[in-house]
């Protein structure tokens, strides 16, 4: 089960108020906010500058029926997920649930992530989710090819 960190979820009210935020601590490049109907949510993504495609991904609701508008009225925002890219979505899903994880949500696809870096794909990216014990939020992302 290879996989290698893509990026940070971070949610937020606007994602424009906190891209004022990140500009003025020296993080300039970023995709523009790009809506994904199937998640429910906007998505922009920062470079991490390493070289690596890490990112830190800025998200808010599209409306009251986005998944982390509940997240927002609970805690007011901030550390959402943290996203694992992996080759074999199905794989993983299937491993992780045999091991007794709790799945959030099944494999989706996800046309946002593949619109935001202008990804031309013939089968879309897609992601899962997990709640660890801890309750931390687990992203896996596999790429579209």
């Amino acid at each position: 089960m290879a996989m290698k960190l893509n990026h940070i979820g971070l949610v937020f009210p606007n994602i424009s108020d906190i891209a004022e935020i990140f500009r003025a601590l020296g993080f300039t490049e970023m995709t523009p906010p790009e809506p994904d109907p199937i998640q429910g949510v906007s998505a922009s993504f920062v470079p991490l500058g390493d070289g690596q495609d890490v990112y830190i991904e800025l998200l808010e609701p599209i409306d009251d029926r986005s998944p982390v508008t509940q997240f927002l009225k609970k805690r007011g925002g901030g550390l959402h997920h943290i996203c694992f890219e992996v080759d074999d979505i199905e794989g993983v899903t299937e491993q992780l649930t045999k091991r007794g994880f709790s799945m959030v949500r099944e494999p989706v696809e996800c046309v946002g992530y593949d619109r935001s870096f202008k990804r031309k794909c013939t089968q879309p990216s897609k992601i899962a989710f997990f709640l660890l014990p801890n309750k931390i939020l687990i992203e896996f992302l596999q790429k579209g090819t």
